[in-house]
């Protein structure tokens, strides 16, 4: 098949969409299929990609000979932008949903016509969540993680600490993370924190560090290579996901398919990307994440969640995820 897939954000921008589209492109790829991928996202300084055909920016006309080229059209999020182009063409189309659609109490005219652009072609939804929010016809294929994450093998023996990995923002909650780590250290619990990501809250999250009176325990290390961050899930006893509201939740997933188990918010779609392999709360309730990560921390609980790990990263690697995405698109296709 020629496959175009437009991914309005891309690398070298960071984010879990830019991740799926950049793995599923080159994984279809691999499989042996003509992908071209389409983006708004400048390069800004970086190096282009080797093993992918990227246009960046295209204008229209380039745009519309790129949708008549494709036997399906894959737009990983909605873009308003090029919605005209398959009706004009014919070319089938698919559209990855990362995030919730505005619902119909949100009448503005951008969120109606996304609404409607769902009837246009077949769409996936990364997790149940997200499928409620599309009213045209859906299935549900999860997020998968970067193979580089895939390191199952470390004992509990080699890990020591918590770990908050994310965007420093409000929706996020890192501040809960601090909050667990002060309680559980109230409690008896020599532990320590390390904080992966950057952001505007970072100012107040490191006074909070410092009123708290746990400096010591908190380490903040900006923006994290995958590499580094590969070996903070390999080397950390727990993964604290405290997001008010999350989607999917590649995060978790990357941290169980490196063994480390998962405390998080019962929000979105945070409940599958976790699985058995973790515990979760209810959002934005600072004392059930305290007590559930003092839980995920004994020996007998931390066994239970391990041994249902390899199936539940089995379900979400990139070769089963592809597989899934091909799958459908041959139907959408022939």
């Amino acid at each position: 098949m020629n496959i175009l897939l437009e991914s309005r954000a891309f690398y070298p921008s960071v984010g879990g969409l830019e991740m799926m589209s950049r793995v599923l492109a080159t994984a279809w790829q691999d499989a042996g299929h003509a992908v071209r991928v389409a983006t708004i996202t400048p390069l800004e300084g970086e190096d282009e990609l080797d093993d992918l055909t990227v246009d960046r920016n295209p204008s229209s006309a380039t745009m519309r000979r790129h949708v008549q080229w494709a036997d399906v059209f894959v737009q990983s999020g909605v873009s308003l932008r090029s919605l005209h182009e398959p009706l004009l063409t014919g070319t089938p189309m698919v559209i990855i949903h990362h995030g919730l659609l505005s619902g119909p109490e949100t009448p503005t005219l951008r969120s109606w016509l996304k609404r409607r652009a769902s009837y246009l072609g077949v769409n996936v939804a990364v997790s149940r969540a997200v499928a409620n929010t599309v009213p045209g016809p859906t299935i549900r294929i999860p997020n998968t993680f970067r193979p580089l994450f895939d390191q199952l093998d470390v004992e509990d023996e080699q890990r020591n600490g918590l770990l908050f990995v994310g965007r420093l923002v409000s929706e996020k909650r890192a501040d809960l993370a601090i909050y667990v780590l002060s309680r559980l250290r109230k409690r008896g619990f020599d532990i320590t924190l390390t904080i992966c990501g950057d952001g505007p809250e970072r100012d107040a999250l490191e006074q909070r560090v410092e009123e708290g009176g746990v400096r010591d325990a908190v380490k903040f290390t900006g923006w994290t290579e995958p590499a580094d961050l590969a070996e903070y899930y390999r080397t950390s006893e727990l993964l604290l996901v405290p997001s008010s509201s999350e989607t999917f939740g590649v995060a978790a997933l990357e941290a169980i398919a490196s063994g480390c188990p998962v405390v998080a918010s019962e929000t979105g779609g945070l409940p599958e990307a976790v699985g058995d392999c973790g515990l979760v709360v209810p959002p934005d309730d600072p004392e059930a994440l305290t007590d559930a990560a003092e839980r995920a921390l004994l020996s007998d609980v931390r066994t239970t969640l391990r041994e249902a790990m390899p199936s539940h990263v089995d379900r979400h690697r990139i070769s089963r995820i592809a597989s899934d995405y091909l799958h459908l698109l041959r139907r959408v296709v022939y």
